[in-house]
């Protein structure tokens, strides 16, 4: 392909909207954008572009975030949630995907935990039993939304 033709075909893939949305919502203070934590999103973001379009919205209190979020189209991380490995979850997440318009959040919740009533509503993930920040949870979803990504087209990143 000619270098002209391979620019413009390069900007109208990039300028092609994701297939899908996810949403993180996290209960808690924004990082500055040059915290680690905005950094390493950031990378699984821009990995992500053309496929997955990952967005974050941060609430004030677990309170805000309940109001936000429609339970029934979203995952929400608490320790009594189901413990899934890699592939699993990428089944859920591309499963939630597909039967809900292509949009899905996933939700860290406050410090003190979801309210039983969320807890009675929503499809609950544990990423583990042990606890996390808010920031490190938010960095291990988006990487592991880029790995189901992977996970699904097939590639050697997943091993």
């Amino acid at each position: 392909m000619p270098p002209r033709r391979r620019v413009a075909a390069l900007c109208y893939l990039s300028a092609v909207a994701a297939l899908y949305r996810v949403e993180l919502h996290v209960a808690g203070r924004a990082p500055n954008a040059k915290d680690w934590e905005a950094i390493a999103v950031d990378e699984y973001a821009k990995r992500l572009q053309g496929k997955i379009d990952l967005r974050t919205t941060w609430h004030k209190s677990g309170a805000a975030l309940e109001k936000t979020i429609d339970a029934t189209r979203a995952l929400c991380l608490d320790p009594r949630g189901d413990a899934l490995d890699s592939e699993a979850f990428a089944a859920l997440l591309f499963d939630e995907l597909d039967a809900g318009g292509s949009r899905l959040s996933l939700c860290v919740g406050p410090a003190e935990g979801f309210t039983e009533g969320l807890r009675r509503r929503a499809r609950l993930v544990s990423l583990s039993r042990m606890t996390f920040t808010h920031q490190m949870a938010r960095v291990l979803v988006a990487e592991q939304v880029y790995r189901a990504s992977e996970i699904r087209r097939g590639s050697g990143y997943h091993k």
